[in-house]
């Protein structure tokens, strides 16, 4: 009997199928085991505010610690609006207990709460008053006066040098009954110490002369040609230069600009550069390129570069002080020679 050569078929499966399965089935199971980690294992959340002391009207650095890829939402518990950045800065216009709120991924929250105190170096606004209304008017005729500074809380008008106040509104109307020289004068938030002073110059109208005589029962004088004086005369006109009151005027952004490349090339004036911020806010700061340094610092990083300046604004309150600075730059290789 002759013998079965035939040999039995063996399943055998080819390299690219399981290959194939291969590559599949282990970025499913390691996005399987990522699910089920992070479904067991929710983010630890937390964030620090930099800083030791939390002053209104400065820049809050906040420093997220949360690990991972997350959505953020800040509730900084002044009504603000809601911010969603990584890791966020904000200004507190009042001094206050604040309690903080991070929400990360919609669930996930922790909480903190901090004091929010007022300077402790800033000195009350000296108000020197300024008198806008006319220069000369008919007698029986009204005219309205005004303070034209901005600020105060309170006036003090007299007439014709008078102790008796006539009015404590920041405008007055006031109409004068005899011809001549009058004076107003006004006193902004009680300080005397910058009363300050408006001539005024009251005629007779031509067609009431004679009816002004018949009233009065005097002859009248003939009128003197009116010189226009210096409208506002201080009392105090020396003391205006004291320090403590000593004022200096603030540059625009655009001029600001213009001298932080000044410094850059190395003609710029640094000390002068920095009374326009230490002066009048030593803890203020400046957000450069997205992060918050001091203005030494960024002066000591842009000295002796070649910068291109993106954007340099200033938020200020009243014209006299600034509480906020946002600045970007941009630094090229070398460094130009040739100044501005």
């Amino acid at each position: 009997m002759a013998k079965n050569t035939v040999k039995p078929r063996q399943f055998r499966i080819d390299s690219m199928i399981s290959n194939f399965f291969i590559f599949i089935m282990i970025p499913l199971v390691a996005l399987l085991g990522f699910k089920f980690y992070t479904q067991q294992a929710p983010p630890e959340v937390s964030f620090d505010v930099l800083g030791d002391e939390h002053m209104e009207n400065e820049m809050l650095k906040f420093r997220n610690n949360t690990a991972g890829d997350h959505s953020y939402e800040w509730n900084f518990g002044d009504s603000t609006e809601i911010s969603q950045d990584d890791s966020p800065i904000h200004i507190y216009s009042e001094a206050g207990d604040y309690t903080i709120t991070l929400l990360v991924d919609g669930q996930y929250k922790f909480h903190e709460l901090i004091s929010v105190e007022r300077l402790k170096d800033e000195k009350p606004m000296i108000i020197i008053p300024r008198i806008a209304g006319p220069k000369q008017m008919f007698v029986g005729a009204s005219a309205i006066f005004t303070c034209s500074t901005k600020g105060g809380n309170s006036w003090e008008w007299r007439v014709n040098g008078s102790r008796q106040v006539y009015s404590k509104k920041k405008s007055v109307k006031y109409t004068f009954s005899k011809p001549g020289y009058k004076t107003i004068s006004l006193v902004v938030d009680g300080n005397r110490e910058f009363t300050v002073q408006k001539k005024i110059y009251v005629r007779i109208k031509p067609s009431e002369k004679q009816k002004f005589i018949a009233t009065n029962n005097s002859t009248v004088k003939k009128e003197e040609v009116y010189i226009p004086e210096t409208p506002e005369v201080y009392t105090v006109l020396n003391n205006i230069k004291k320090e403590s009151v000593k004022e200096k005027p603030f540059p625009t952004d655009k001029e600001l600009t213009v001298m932080l490349l000044k410094i850059a090339k190395g003609s710029g004036d640094k000390e002068k550069f920095l009374t326009y911020f230490n002066e009048n806010n030593k803890n203020l700061m400046a957000r450069c390129n997205g992060d918050l340094i001091t203005f030494e610092k960024l002066i000591k990083d842009v000295e002796r570069s070649n910068i291109v300046i993106k954007e340099f604004s200033t938020e200020r309150r009243d014209s006299t002080r600034i509480v906020n600075v946002i600045i970007r730059y941009k630094k090229k290789r070398g460094f130009i020679n040739d100044l501005l």
